[in-house]
């Protein structure tokens, strides 16, 4: 199940890094866009947290594995 997570995690992640840059770019963002900028830092924040959690736990299962032979 969690490997079908990880693509879906990269996903979101990319979409909130690309909306971020996006709204850095813009010369006079409204409160509005400052607000949707501040949330998709925070969402791209913790979807690089959930990737690398995501990884870790592969790792932790293919060790494992390799110790019960």
């Amino acid at each position: 199940m969690k490997k079908s997570l990880l693509p879906f995690a990269v996903s979101i992640t990319s979409g909130a890094i690309a909306a971020s840059i996006f709204l850095a770019s813009l010369e006079n963002p409204t409160d509005i866009q400052k607000q949707l900028s501040t949330t998709s830092n925070a969402i791209a924040v913790a979807g690089t947290t959930a990737i690398f959690g995501l990884l870790d736990e592969d790792d932790e299962k293919d060790d494992d594995a390799t110790n019960d032979k």
